[in-house]
Order: C-alpha cells, then sequence, then structure tokens
C-alpha cells in the first residue's frame, strides 16, 4: 500500500463524457386523445356553426357525459359520451356560462 493520496479528479476533456452528444435530440409529445383519429377541420364551434345547424341543435335531444379532459390554456377538450360512442370534442366557445368544465364532471350537451 501507498502512503499518497490519490490524485485529485479531472475535468472530462470532450463532450462524449458528460453526456453531449453529437446526436439530434428528437422531443418527447405527450400524448394526444386525438392521436390517430382524424379531426374534422375546421370544428364547427358555437362561433363558426350557420344558423340552420344551431336551430337543428337547440331542438335536439339531450346527452350525457363526462368531461374527459380540458385544457383550459388551449381551450379546448373531449367528452366521453355515457352510451359509450367515441370521443367528442369540447371548444371553449361551446361552454354556457362561465362554468369550464374538469376531468371527470358529468356533462350534458346537444350535437348539432
Amino acid at each position: 500500500m501507498s502512503s499518497e493520496p490519490p490524485p485529485p479528479p479531472q475535468p472530462p476533456t470532450h463532450q462524449a463524457s458528460v453526456g453531449l452528444l453529437d446526436t439530434p435530440r428528437s422531443r418527447e409529445r405527450s400524448p394526444s386523445p386525438l392521436r390517430g383519429n382524424v379531426v374534422p377541420s375546421p370544428l364547427p364551434t358555437r362561433r363558426t356553426r350557420t344558423f340552420s345547424a344551431t336551430v337543428r341543435a337547440s331542438q335536439g335531444p339531450v346527452y350525457k357525459g363526462v368531461c374527459k379532459c380540458f385544457c383550459r390554456s388551449k381551450g379546448h377538450g373531449f367528452i366521453t359520451p355515457a352510451d359509450g360512442g367515441p370521443d367528442i370534442f369540447l371548444h371553449i366557445s361551446d361552454v354556457e356560462g362561465e362554468y369550464v368544465p374538469v376531468e371527470g364532471d358529468e356533462v350534458t350537451y346537444k350535437m348539432c
């Protein structure tokens, strides 16, 4: 055994030693409820729908569902119908009053 202390740690000499590689970075994407599904464009929100579509919606049946998700900053989300159909897109302009749904809320809605 030697009585000399170990040498001090040396700083890294190149990028690979600190974990920085010269490879392109790939950005992780957050999961999207619509990934793989086709979204109609433009979406018929209350601001963009025609008068006849508004009349049809007001005369149509009331459906029940649960708010699957709603992003306040983006102003949209999805409703899972109680009858088990596909999720329904919800835009903030279609929300009546000042109430904004959150995940798990039971909601009623009409289709146009």
